[in-house]
Formats: C-alpha cells, sequence, structure tokens
C-alpha cells in the first residue's frame, strides 16, 4: 500500500500524506526514491512525481520512469512552439494574459517571480517528437514538437512573458525535454 507500479516494473514511493497539509518534505521522499531510476532528474522526480503523484498515476501506461530525459536550454522562440491538446492553449494564453491584464496573478509567489526573473523557477517538462502517443488524461494524440507534460501554469506565464517582451525576459530557459521509448507500446 502507498506504492503503484511502472506497468508493472519496478515499485516508486508515494509520497506519505499527499495531498494533506503534513505531506512529507520532499528531501525525505528522495531519499526512498529507488535507485534504478537514478537517471530521472530530480526537478521531475520533486515537480511531477512528487508534487503530482495522483495526476502522475495517469502517464504510467506509457512507462514515464523509462523515458530518456535531458536538462535542456531553449530560446524564447522555441518556448513558444511548445503545445498542449483540446482547449489547453487557450486556457494557457488565458492565463498568462491574466497574469499581466489583472492584479491576483501578479501577487502570487509564481507570478512575482517570474515577473522578477524572467524565467521560471524549475524547469517544465516537454516531451519531444511524441505526435503518435495518445495523451493519457486527454485522450488526444500528442503536439509535436513540443508537448507540455508538466508546468502549466509556469509555460502560460513564460509564453506570455514572451508574447508581451517583457523587460525582465531571459533569452533562453532551463526545461527537461522527455523522449518516450520507440519501442514503448503505443495508445
Amino acid at each position: 500500500m502507498g506504492r503503484n507500479t511502472d506497468s508493472g516494473s519496478a515499485m516508486i514511493p508515494q509520497p506519505y500524506r499527499h495531498g494533506t497539509t503534513e505531506q512529507e518534505a520532499f528531501a525525505d521522499y528522495i531519499r526512498r526514491w529507488p535507485a534504478q531510476y537514478a537517471k530521472i532528474p530530480e526537478t521531475v522526480i520533486e515537480t511531477w512525481i512528487y508534487r503530482h503523484w495522483i495526476n502522475f498515476q495517469a502517464w504510467l501506461p506509457l512507462q514515464p520512469l523509462s523515458w530518456a530525459y535531458a536538462v535542456a536550454s531553449m530560446s524564447n522562440e522555441e518556448v513558444l512552439r511548445i503545445s498542449h491538446v483540446n482547449d489547453w492553449p487557450k486556457i494557457l494564453d488565458y492565463w498568462g494574459d491574466d497574469l499581466f491584464d489583472g492584479t491576483s496573478r501578479r501577487k502570487t509567489w509564481l507570478g512575482g517571480h517570474m515577473l522578477e526573473s524572467g524565467t521560471t523557477p524549475a524547469p517544465i517538462i516537454v516531451a519531444l517528437d511524441a505526435g503518435s502517443y495518445v495523451h493519457p488524461r486527454e485522450q488526444k494524440n500528442m503536439c509535436t514538437p513540443y508537448q507540455l507534460i508538466e508546468g502549466h501554469m509556469r509555460l502560460a506565464y513564460l509564453q506570455a512573458m514572451i508574447r508581451r517582451e517583457h523587460r525582465n525576459l531571459q533569452l533562453s530557459h532551463t526545461v527537461v525535454i522527455a523522449t518516450l521509448r520507440a519501442t514503448q507500446a503505443r495508445q
């Protein structure tokens, strides 16, 4: 109990008390992380698996623990090529525009941090050339060249900052690029 599998492979730990105000600290969680998954960047473990445990479960049929992950730098032009299925692009545009046109998003920790630093506080996670795979939550083929996996609000704010040529905007941004295994079953 409290553990899940990667479609039959070795087990990964569930964060203790996930979804509560008493969730275990990430420092404690990472100490329980299985050594066989040491190749997964810590930022992927923290921002996707640890923080979004329930949502991460939907991805298990695509075997995300077996993907190749690379921490990389993307230009502003490349960031604008990151997309999402269904109505998500409209939602992301709305959230991003609201960062500038409204007041409440600017007052959040994330909004304030990004406007001041000109980039994201943690890398967003995108899948590279995964258009032949079905998005497990949206039931549509994923976008190419880049499909957003994790970091919806960060991407929304960053793309708006790029569109609006925000004064603090950095020239490049750290992202995690995931490559799905070519041999795994496509949905």
